[in-house]
């Protein structure tokens, strides 16, 4: 499970790099020299990627220990979290129409999951 992550990130590295040679301008900067540039200035996100492949991570160990439905629910929690933290933290300020549509948002995971629920609680309710 964890070799798949792996892999999965390498693509995105390899893809990333692609992306980057295919935009650089024709007789600029060599994509190695770009390259190295890119890897040289992004020691900030160190910190941030490694979180990122940790939950990557945890996101296997939640779904061995609860059903489905629960960890579907929990992972689409991280955008309302998001936005309220944004909003405390940041003080950004958000139309009620953005907090209306992640409500919204909301409600529809818990629709979409709850026959996942039902089938991970044996059909009791």
């Amino acid at each position: 499970k964890h070799e798949c992550l792996l892999l999965a990130e390498a693509m995105k590295m390899v893809f990333s790099a692609m992306m980057i040679s295919r935009s650089l301008p024709p007789g600029g900067d060599s994509t190695a020299s770009r390259l190295s540039y890119i890897v040289r200035k992004s020691n900030k996100m160190l910190f941030l990627s490694f979180i990122y492949g940790s939950m990557n991570i945890l996101s296997f160990v939640a779904l061995r220990n609860i059903g489905a439905g629960l960890f579907t629910i929990f992972a689409q929690l991280k955008i309302l979290s998001t936005a309220m933290m944004s909003a405390i933290v940041l003080r950004r300020r958000y139309s009620s129409a953005r907090w209306r549509a992640l409500v919204s948002l909301m409600l529809g995971v818990l629709l979409f999951s709850e026959p996942i629920w039902n089938a991970d609680n044996g059909g009791k309710s």
